[in-house]
């Protein structure tokens, strides 16, 4: 009788602790969360489920949760988690304004060494309210080493100009440009340069940062409209310990998700298969980030941008939606939504979401980029055709570094309306433009090769591309399909095979495999990849094509 009691209880902890471990291998964050708490409370003797219940609710967002189970995990001796149970009762105690528990959390703590530089941060901060800036700058001048010191600049810029160091602050802002140059960094120098009142200085990095491609020129460009509207400058970034941890913990999390990413793209170019993208870690830090500072946009873009990659569409727009429309990120949020409506089938939503955009903003340029590519991929292709005929119009005579992927969109939809002659020539700007971005050549050169036009120049374009980008499997299948073009098969067979082991899931690269098989006589092989290209949801075009040829083969006799 007493196993008979006991047993349900087991068979709860087993299904609970499996269903988290579920969750996890797929990125429900939410759900892992849920079932590693529910494990936990049933067997609270586990370490490691300890271990995970509170990392996942971390990871959720769930911070005072997480602190709860932080308080238990850091008490069990060896078992602290490389310090991330310190690091989440210091960010408590400091949310609190309990700078002296925030500084007893570190006591005797091991930290993993990639957070041995954030920990060093919020131990500075900790100091600040009794000892003021000074001692936060000499605890970073004290306790600084070789790991990520890119992190200190930025801070030391805060607190330099706090403390009224006007020529050190300077130094430190430029510094942090140099080291990472993303938003926050770029918008903290403009904004010091503004409150200066060196306008002159701040319009010219403005006007720089402005013309880079990536998220760097929406502070730029809202620090611009400042000026041009002689608003008052921003306030500093971090002027309390709260603020300059979250600064700290967003770097952190920035820092791990682009290792992470050119790590998983260094090993796909190697020709590694990688699973699924675990982006855990980089989301528990900017969910920390954003506890801290709930007006810190960049953190809630980040975590955002985490969860949509995860699929979790819903909770990306929860998030999203937080940004107030005074926010410089504000439009860019608009884009984001709209992309996670798309991912939910909701497109007619995503359209809507852009069009008021537009409308709404001055400045719409990328809001109507990002709508010409959703209603392209809805398959309006003559709609996405007049907005970009629009926003290229509007180009000036020396246009901005990535006008070239305006014309290559543009092109793509041309070609699906059948106007070869507009596209070919939006093709070549876009290769004048940018003649040494191998996607612009790979474009030119395939399209070349697929209509068996201008093949010396095909080659030379695509051979170019493959230097310039020499892991890329669809520019390899460009290299093998223009050879295929050509009648060299033998030559043709290496390059195919060789792009589809790097894109096994193009029903394209596939479809081409199983030609240059056919060609060469290995017939049972070309069915058997054109079988694959059914199974990999071509277009119908493509399905058409490749049914008649699983029947009839290349010479539509059988044979």
């Amino acid at each position: 009788m007493a196993g008979c009691v006991s047993r349900p209880h087991q068979e709860s902890t087993v299904g609970d602790y499996l269903s988290a471990r579920l969750a996890a291998r797929t990125n429900d964050v939410g759900a892992a969360a849920q079932a590693f708490a529910a494990a936990q409370a049933e067997a609270p003797g586990s370490a490691q489920i300890l271990r995970d219940a509170f990392f996942f609710q971390l990871a959720a967002g769930n911070i005072d949760a997480a602190k709860l189970l932080a308080v238990r995990l850091a008490a069990v001796e060896g078992e602290g988690d490389d310090g991330l149970a310190a690091m989440v009762l210091a960010a408590h105690a400091i949310k609190n304004k309990n700078y002296a528990r925030s500084r007893a959390a570190f006591l005797d703590v091991e930290f993993a060494g990639y957070m041995t530089a954030t920990a060093n941060i919020v131990r500075a901060w900790a100091a600040e309210p009794s000892g003021g800036p000074e001692a936060v700058l000499m605890s970073l001048r004290e306790n600084a080493g070789d790991e990520y010191k890119g992190f200190y600049p930025l801070q030391q810029a805060f607190l330099s100009e706090k403390a009224g160091q006007m020529d050190q602050a300077r130094a430190a802002y430029q510094l942090s440009v140099v080291s990472f140059g993303g938003p926050v960094e770029v918008a903290a120098y403009g904004g010091f340069l503004e409150r200066v009142g060196d306008h002159a200085a701040a319009r010219e990095f403005y006007q720089l940062m402005a013309e880079t491609p990536g998220l760097a020129r929406i502070p730029a460009r809202a620090g611009l409209a400042r000026l041009d509207a002689g608003a008052p400058p921003p306030p500093v970034a971090a002027s309390s310990p709260s603020q300059g941890v979250a600064v700290a913990f967003y770097a952190l999390a920035n820092g791990i998700l682009q290792q992470t990413v050119s790590q998983r793209a260094a090993a796909q170019e190697a020709g590694f298969k990688v699973g699924d993208a675990n982006y855990n870690m980089p989301l528990a830090f900017a969910q920390l980030a954003l506890y801290l500072d709930p007006a810190f946009d960049g953190a809630r873009r980040l975590a955002a941008s985490i969860l949509n990659v995860y699929g979790e569409s819903e909770k990306a727009i929860a998030l999203l939606s937080q940004i107030s429309p005074s926010s410089p990120y504000y439009q860019q949020t608009r884009i984001e939504i709209a992309g996670a409506l798309s991912a939910l089938d909701r497109g007619d939503e995503a359209v809507s979401t852009l069009r008021k955009a537009a409308r709404d903003e001055k400045d719409s340029y990328d809001v109507r980029l990002a709508l010409s590519g959703l209603v392209a991929a809805q398959g309006e292709h003559r709609k996405a055709v007049k907005i970009l005929d629009v926003l290229l119009a509007e180009l000036p005579t020396d246009p901005q570094a990535d006008a070239w992927r305006l014309y290559l969109s543009r092109a793509a939809s041309l070609m699906e309306v059948d106007d070869w002659p507009r596209a070919e020539a939006d093709l070549k700007r876009a290769v004048e433009l940018a003649p040494e971005e191998a996607i612009a050549l790979n474009y030119l050169g395939y399209s070349w090769a697929e209509r068996g036009e201008n093949l010396d120049e095909a080659f030379d374009l695509i051979e170019k591309a493959v230097v310039l980008d020499p892991g890329s499997g669809a520019i390899i299948d460009s290299l093998g399909w223009a050879n295929y073009q050509r009648g060299h098969y033998d030559v043709a067979v290496g390059h195919l095979e060789q792009a589809a082991s790097l894109e096994p899931g193009d029903p394209t690269v596939t479809d081409h495999l199983g030609d240059v098989y056919w060609r060469l006589g290995r017939k049972t092989e070309a069915r058997y990849q054109w079988r694959r290209v059914l199974e990999l949801e071509p277009e119908d075009e493509l399905r058409a094509a490749v049914e008649k040829k699983i029947k009839t083969g290349l010479n539509g006799d059988g044979e």
